[in-house]
C-alpha cells in the first residue's frame, strides 16, 4: 500500500465518527441550518475525497535531479505555525502574521524575497482591517502602536 492509499483510507475512516457525531447535533436544512450542517459537509468531502484518493492514488512521481526531501518545507511549515500561535498574543496580530507569511513564502513556498514580503504585508494589513473595523473582531494588537478604536 502507498502512502496516498494510506492517506486516503485514513482520511474517511476519520470522516466516519465526525459523520456521525454531526448528524447527533443536527443538520437542519439548507435554510435553517443546525449546528451540525457544516462539519458534515466537511465530514462527507472528507470521505469522498479520502475514498477517491484510495480508490485511484496518484502515480508514483519520480523525484527529479537536485530536487530534495519535502520534509523541510513541512517542518518549516509546523515550526513556524507553531511559533506564530505562542507569538500572537505578545506581537499581535499584524507582526505576528507578517512574519508567518515571510516564512512560509519564502522558505517553504520559495518565492522571491521582495514577493513575500509584499505580499505578507500586503495579507497581514488588508486582513486586519476586514476583521478588525469591518467585522470587529477583537485580534490581538501586541506592540504595533494602532490609533485608539482599534
Amino acid at each position: 500500500m502507498n502512502v496516498d492509499r494510506a492517506l486516503g483510507m485514513g482520511s474517511a475512516l476519520a470522516a466516519i465518527p465526525v459523520t456521525a457525531a454531526s448528524w447527533e447535533y443536527g443538520i437542519g436544512s439548507f435554510r435553517t441550518p443546525g449546528a451540525g450542517f457544516w462539519p458534515f459537509c466537511i465530514a462527507l468531502a472528507m470521505l469522498g475525497l479520502g475514498a477517491a484518493l484510495f480508490l485511484r492514488p496518484t502515480p508514483a512521481a519520480a523525484v527529479a535531479d537536485g530536487a530534495g526531501s519535502r520534509w523541510r518545507p513541512f517542518a518549516i511549515g509546523l515550526v513556524s505555525l507553531a511559533l506564530y500561535v505562542v507569538t500572537l498574543e505578545p506581537l499581535g496580530y499584524a507582526v505576528a502574521t507578517t512574519i508567518l507569511l515571510v516564512v512560509q513564502l519564502r522558505w517553504v513556498e520559495a518565492y522571491p524575497w521582495r514577493s513575500s514580503v509584499t505580499i505578507a504585508v500586503l495579507s497581514a494589513v488588508i486582513s486586519l482591517v476586514v476583521f478588525r473595523t469591518l467585522l470587529k473582531v477583537p485580534l490581538p494588537l501586541g506592540i504595533l502602536p494602532l490609533p485608539r478604536g482599534w
